[in-house]
């Protein structure tokens, strides 16, 4: 079956290959990339689809990314949220928001609402690329929790820990959104650990041992394409690669989860689907 599809982080990394194996395949898509550049790229690589270049770390990004996509599509049958960062020193968006926070759970909650009514109209179903590194951070030891007080990382930043903290937050998104909005399919999905330029920040020794280590980005890529296209997945599930698995027991706590919403909503405003995110509401 022919699915319309969103991808969000498609410029670049195995979400990249998985778009355009999507697009081999026949499935119509609009692509979502912050590189205006690798965005030109890629829609010259794929001219039947549509290519957006936004900034999702921001709500005007978000807002432009959604208005593209509404002026393209009256409905959507699967949006994967997979842009991901990993900076070794604290950084902000436009907004003044910790990057990691912003990239990681603030643009898939923020992207999500704002298509919503479009994934009503169509199959519904949300995958958001997640990580095995919500369990314990590459660097370091677990088990990870999200520290709700200090969201920013502003007291004390560990590049290895903000990043598995801000996928364990993304993973209680996916099961709060579960819950909340049982209209909808919605699945994480941890697609390995992959040879991308994710580290490209971090010193060559460190990234050239993980390397050997990774998988490449066509094997990375497969179970992303599989989730956004199969007919059928097992909806609120964690999957590991191909296979679902029970996640960290932090991620199944529901009132994080809930609280975690709060805040969310406090910077970003409610999770209504009805209108992208409004620039200027984060606080």
């Amino acid at each position: 079956m022919t699915r319309t599809i969103v991808v969000a982080g498609a410029t670049s990394g195995l979400v990249r290959r998985s778009a355009e194996d999507l697009a081999a395949a026949g499935h119509r898509l609009v692509l979502i990339g912050r590189d205006p550049k690798r965005a030109a790229d890629l829609q010259r690589r794929l001219p039947g689809g549509r290519v957006v270049a936004a900034d999702l770390s921001t709500a005007d990004g978000v807002a432009r990314a959604a208005a593209a996509v509404q002026d393209t599509a009256d409905r959507i049958d699967t949006l994967v949220n997979g842009a991901g960062v990993m900076l070794p020193n604290r950084r902000v968006s436009a907004e003044g928001l910790e990057l990691n926070l912003a990239v990681h759970h603030l643009a898939p909650f923020s992207l999500t609402s704002a298509l919503l009514p479009l994934l009503q109209e169509g199959d519904g179903r949300v995958v958001n690329v997640n990580s095995e590194g919500h369990r314990a951070p590459l660097r370091g030891s677990g088990p990870v929790v999200v520290d709700l007080a200090d969201l920013q990382s502003e007291r004390r930043y560990d590049p290895f820990l903000v990043y598995s903290r801000t996928k364990l937050a993304n993973l209680l998104f996916t099961y709060e959104l579960h819950r909340r909005h049982p209209d909808l399919t919605v699945v994480a999905l941890h697609p390995g650990m992959v040879r991308t330029d994710l580290g490209r920040h971090f010193p060559r020794a460190l990234v050239l041992m993980a390397s050997l280590m990774s998988l490449s980005v066509q094997q990375g890529a497969d179970p992303v394409t599989r989730l956004a296209a199969d007919d059928v997945v097992e909806n609120g599930a964690y999957y590991d690669r191909f296979r679902t698995a029970a996640s960290s027991p932090a991620s199944y706590d529901r009132d994080d989860a809930a609280r975690l919403w709060q805040l969310t909503e406090q910077l970003r405003g409610p999770f209504s689907g009805t209108s992208a995110p409004r620039p200027g509401t984060h606080r």
